[in-house]
């Protein structure tokens, strides 16, 4: 038995060892750059050259008229070859706004959680949290989300409050999103206590010409976090009105 386990580990990636993972934090504008011209296709093969095998979508279009009436998880699953997930925040132009998930995993126990959003007459309603359970191939099982969190500091705070209750006693989570929020502020400090951030506080990423701010992330749980993180931000990416960031997380 120890000699055909010994084989699996040399045969099979990640079995009986660590894992590196590439995981993405994307902010697409629906597909569409700063200007509106849209670029979702090229998004895809940026994607896909990338070789990121986990990317959180913020600001994803379906069958909306504005960016052509294009399924665009649809089509960036055709392009990259990864799995798709979509989670609408709500009915849009024609079709839905929402989030997106690509894995080269496959997906169980996906979930679209609410968060509360509130509009700018007073009104409350939800946005989606969307996340999923994937078992990589070391056999570890992960959480896998993505949110975008609001413009305002006090509904930020009740956001991140629902987000970690949703994922209180589940697995270890990766968590990537737009957080409209800066490095320093109370809100990624409340999301310390159970995160690791994955980048540093100067890696810039909106706009996506000459970058004055980072609002986009990754977090890794501490139950799987490490010291350090082979990192990037993306400059001079200009398909979106974001500038998309990967890093690798060893799994073990």
């Amino acid at each position: 038995m120890r000699k055909l386990l010994w084989i699996l580990a040399l045969l099979v990636p990640g079995i009986g060892g660590a894992q590196t993972l590439k995981v993405m934090s994307y902010n697409i504008h629906h597909g569409a750059t700063k200007e509106e011209k849209l670029t979702i296709r090229e998004m895809g093969d940026f994607i896909l050259k990338s070789q990121s095998d986990l990317v959180g979508l913020q600001e994803v279009d379906s069958v909306c008229n504005r960016s052509g009436r294009q399924n665009q998880m649809k089509i960036l699953a055709q392009i990259t070859k990864m799995n798709p997930q979509f989670a609408r925040h709500f009915a849009y132009d024609g079709g839905a706004y929402g989030l997106g998930i690509l894995s080269k995993y496959p997906m169980e126990e996906v979930k679209n959680d609410r968060i509360l959003s509130i509009r700018s007459n007073g009104d409350t309603s939800t946005l989606a949290f969307l996340s999923a359970k994937i078992q990589l191939a070391t056999g570890k099982t992960v959480r896998f989300a993505t949110a975008h969190l609001a413009l305002d500091h006090a509904t930020r705070m009740t956001q991140i409050s629902q987000i970690l209750e949703y994922l209180e006693g589940d697995y270890p989570v990766i968590l990537t999103g737009d957080f409209n929020t800066l490095p320093d502020s109370p809100e990624i400090e409340l999301l310390n206590k159970r995160f690791q951030l994955t980048q540093e506080e100067d890696d810039l990423t909106f706009p996506e010409k000459n970058p004055t701010k980072k609002i986009d992330y990754i977090l890794v749980d501490r139950e799987l976090s490490q010291k350090t993180f082979k990192k990037q931000v993306f400059i001079g990416n200009h398909l979106s009105d974001h500038l998309p960031i990967q890093s690798e997380i060893i799994i073990h």
